[in-house]
């Protein structure tokens, strides 16, 4: 299971769809103020993104694929 880190301004995520028909939690920005987690499937990436913006990760979210 995937372990990420989580950083405290991270603002508020979205589900996009990513290169090669993959589905990519992101926070809209770019550089190094840019936060992506790729992942397979539809519902997950729709999980991650209710639980950071929510606030239920305590700093870091695990994941399956």
């Amino acid at each position: 299971m995937p372990h990420v880190e989580i950083p405290k301004n991270i603002g508020r995520v979205r589900m996009v769809m990513a290169l090669g028909g993959r589905f990519a939690v992101w926070n809209g920005k770019d550089r190094e103020l840019k936060f992506e987690i790729v992942c397979r499937k539809r519902k997950t990436a729709t999980e991650l993104v209710r639980i950071i913006n929510s606030g239920q990760h305590n700093g870091a979210v695990e994941y399956t694929e």
